[in-house]
């Protein structure tokens, strides 16, 4: 069954599994009190103040304090990262992040490794955080990038390319909204963080899109 809830969320379920699909990007795995979550791009802002570029450390911010209050409103027992937590090299803006871990060192917390994840492995232990390449548990695979689809997976949950879907009314009106992209075998996370790009999908006819307007998930 599907249906909005109070707060803009939206109710889905996925080969048999029951799942919330929040406003900010993220998805709560009932079943096992999972928050999945892709693409943070953490520590961008730094790294383009490094090379000239002058943008302030309010994406970072921004996007820790949705995930603050996501874990506080939600309660999960994991939080399931998939992949490109971090943007670059590490600079100082990975210190909020590790203050958030140790905030909620209750939690279990794993990050599946995506392209742009270069954090070193002493920092990762010191946050409490496991990194693995890939994970299958129950019906889903979890990895980065929708390219690592092969034979032997369960559904296939990734991120990467930060899906975004084009909706357009009358008098050439156009809008871009952050997506949820799901497939017969494989779901696509709209990226997480503050300060990432957005590339236009073109979804097959038998396929579900879901739009996040900031305040809602509308199936589109």
């Amino acid at each position: 069954m599907n249906g909005a809830g109070l707060r803009g969320e939206l109710s889905i379920e996925v080969e048999g599994e029951a799942l919330t699909l929040w406003p900010d990007g993220a998805v709560h795995w009932i079943a096992t009190e999972t928050l999945w979550l892709s693409d943070l791009h953490l520590g961008k802002a730094a790294h383009f103040r490094l090379h000239g570029v002058p943008i302030g450390s309010e994406p970072t911010l921004e996007t820790l304090h949705r995930l603050r209050e996501g874990i506080k409103q939600l309660k999960p027992r994991r939080v399931l990262l998939l992949g490109d937590l971090f943007h670059s090299d590490i600079n100082r803006e990975w210190e909020p992040f590790a203050g958030l871990c140790g905030e909620f060192s209750e939690l279990e917390w794993v990050l599946v490794r995506g392209n742009h994840d270069l954090i070193p492995e002493v920092l990762l232990r010191e946050s409490g955080i496991r990194q693995v390449d890939r994970l299958d548990e129950g019906a889903f695979t979890f990895t980065h990038d929708p390219a690592d689809l092969a034979g032997g997976f369960g559904y296939h949950v990734c991120g990467h390319v930060h899906p975004g879907i084009r909706l357009r009314g009358g008098g050439r009106q156009a809008l871009r909204l952050r997506c949820f992209h799901f497939g017969q075998q494989q779901a696509v996370m709209p990226a997480y963080g503050a300060f990432t790009g957005m590339h236009a999908i073109e979804p097959a006819r038998t396929d579900r899109v879901f739009a996040m307007t900031g305040e809602a998930v509308i199936e589109v």
